[in-house]
């Protein structure tokens, strides 16, 4: 599936109000279904760019989708999101690798939350949920 057309479909959700979740969850479902895999990583952080208001979830369809893809393109592609515009679904999830990820790699991500933190296009949920995140990062031992 092509990106233009990932993204067309992602917008038509930014309407849906209380009804996101599941109309969400049954766009993800189809993709799943038609195969779509990677290239729906872009799409979707962007998409969590255009809308930092959405409430994406807990952490939500759109999250598990492209969590599956989870490996170092995924990490960059979202490092790319947030040094675009940090936002604090994206900061999350950013927060959710660093979670995962041994000390070494941890410390370069956690300076881009650092970073982030300072990014001009970060509203004030973002620096919340930035500034929460490194507190919790700050306690984080070896690895």
């Amino acid at each position: 599936m092509k990106a233009t057309d990932l993204a067309e479909q992602l917008e038509a959700l930014a309407g849906c109000g209380d009804d996101f979740d599941t109309r969400a969850r049954e766009l993800t479902e189809a993709w799943s279904a038609t195969r779509a895999g990677g290239e729906a990583v872009e799409p979707i952080l962007r998409f969590m760019e255009s809308h930092p208001t959405i409430d994406f979830g807990s952490p939500g369809p759109l999250v598990h989708f492209v969590e599956r893809f989870h490996g170092a393109a995924y990490v960059d592609a979202l490092v790319a999101s947030i040094r675009r515009r940090p936002t604090a679904h994206t900061a999350w999830m950013l927060n959710r690798v660093i979670n995962g990820a041994p000390t070494a790699g941890a410390e370069a991500l956690v300076e881009t939350m650092k970073q982030a933190r300072a990014h001009p296009l970060a509203d004030e949920s973002a620096v919340a949920a930035l500034t929460g995140f490194l507190a919790h990062q700050s306690g984080r031992g070896p690895g």
